[in-house]
């Protein structure tokens, strides 16, 4: 932890302050128009009650929640993988839009670009507090223009165990809000659909969430919509897609059998985790369809990850692919080492076979990954955004970049471009 002297926020009230602020636009913001939703939002009034939170007894229910972002053709939006309290990474991509003109100290300069981050803010590093107050203003400064997912650390439960609660009340003992700051995460959505015109992006931290159909939210006719998940219904995709069996071997369909259900989300883990914050995907194609990762949560393969983002929306509105992060390893792993040899967003399933065991970091050198800095985007593809480095995953995986990526919409999903910018992180 650093010494008291070098905080840059020597005490709580400033922090508060923009804490408010934040609270403050979220109340008054789109999510209080009762038209943005498309359905109707349980407890509207507890939801948009900030002195009461789901984990209390008595407090408001938990309510997840999906968005929409429609922008016109011609916009750029910006993604930022898991920050993990590293303020250096996340200050140096801030100079860089500013020498870009792309940012005006903390103001979007035009209103074509947007930013969306992917959640994991804070735990694993020691500047969660400083992340968050940046994050805050950024939204506060461009309400219309700045986004933020719900990570899985986006968590009260978490953040007690992994590092931010302990954090923050070593900066500022009993009078850090950790109640209250712990409600702004009710105010993020779980998932975000990112788009123009009739295409769209699937933005959030984790994975797919087969029991949750975007339709209705797509299909609204306001460029920011929102839809509450309401029950999610797993047992009803796999009963509504029976090709969903032929595309998965015995194991997996025995995966399926045994652990989806239909149920309403009470926290982001009970009774069972919500697979935009939690759900990973397989690296190959001959990787099973569906699998568990033990202490974790579902493992997703190409086919099936095709099949519940194509759900043959009759009103032609399209998911065409995913953006996420969350898939990050502390020590080198055949993920991590994907991820850093593609300049900082890897996509999944370039290859056939699955990783070796004996692979190292100089053979992935050898495969033929995209690392150009222009892509364009692939249908039915997953891209993972990496963690920053400043952090135990930057020192265990030996990286010091820091990447981010810059999506060009256009008329139609084949004129979308990804480009991938790498930075070196400056302390």
């Amino acid at each position: 932890m650093p010494e008291r002297s070098l905080l840059p926020i020597q005490d709580p009230e400033s922090l508060t302050r923009m804490l408010d602020l934040f609270i403050e636009e979220q109340l008054s913001g789109p999510l209080s128009k009762s038209e943005a939703w498309v359905r109707p939002l349980e407890s509207k009034e507890s939801f948009l009650n900030p002195s009461t939170a789901y984990f209390e007894k008595g407090g408001t229910p938990f309510m997840p929640f999906a968005m929409k972002l429609a922008f016109p053709p011609d916009h750029r939006v910006m993604f930022h993988g898991d920050l993990h309290g590293d303020i250096h990474s996340l200050n140096t991509w801030l100079r860089h839009l500013n020498q870009e003109g792309v940012l005006e100290g903390f103001r979007i300069a035009s209103s074509q670009d947007h930013m969306v981050f992917l959640g994991d803010y804070t735990d694993r590093g020691s500047y969660g507090v400083e992340v968050m107050y940046v994050l805050m203003r950024l939204k506060v400064e461009n309400p219309d223009q700045v986004w933020m997912a719900r990570g899985n650390h986006e968590d009260i439960q978490l953040t007690m165990n992994y590092g931010f609660l302990r954090e923050a009340t070593a900066k500022y003992g009993p009078a850090f809000p950790i109640k209250r700051f712990s409600r702004l995460y009710d105010f993020l959505p779980v998932v975000i659909y990112v788009g123009s015109v009739d295409d769209f992006v699937q933005c959030n931290h984790g994975g797919v969430e087969p029991g949750y159909d975007p339709e209705r939210l797509l299909r609204s006719n306001l460029s920011i919509a929102f839809d509450p998940l309401g029950t999610l219904e797993q047992k009803g995709f796999l009963n509504s897609h029976p090709q969903a069996r032929a595309l998965m071997s015995e194991s997996g369909w025995s995966v399926a059998q045994a652990n989806y259900a239909d149920f309403k989300p009470l926290s982001p883990t009970v009774p069972k985790v919500i697979g935009f914050m939690w759900n990973d995907f397989s690296i190959s194609r001959e990787e099973p369809q569906l699998s568990v990762d033990p202490g974790r949560a579902f493992v997703y393969g190409h086919a099936l990850t095709s099949l519940i983002l194509d759900r043959g929306d009759p009103s032609g509105k399209k998911v065409r692919c995913v953006f996420r992060a969350h898939q990050h390893s502390s020590v080198s792993n055949p993920i991590m080492r994907r991820i850093i040899q593609s300049g900082g967003v890897f996509r999944h399933w370039q290859e056939r076979a699955k990783p070796n065991a004996r692979e190292t970091p100089e053979s992935i050198t050898r495969l033929s990954l995209e690392k150009e800095r222009e892509r364009v985007l692939v249908d039915g593809a997953v891209y993972t955004f990496n963690v920053s480095p400043d952090s135990y995953y930057g020192a265990g995986n030996r990286y010091d970049f820091d990447a981010f990526g810059r999506l060009f919409l256009g008329a139609r999903f084949e004129d979308w471009k990804l480009q991938v910018n790498q930075l070196k992180v400056q302390p």
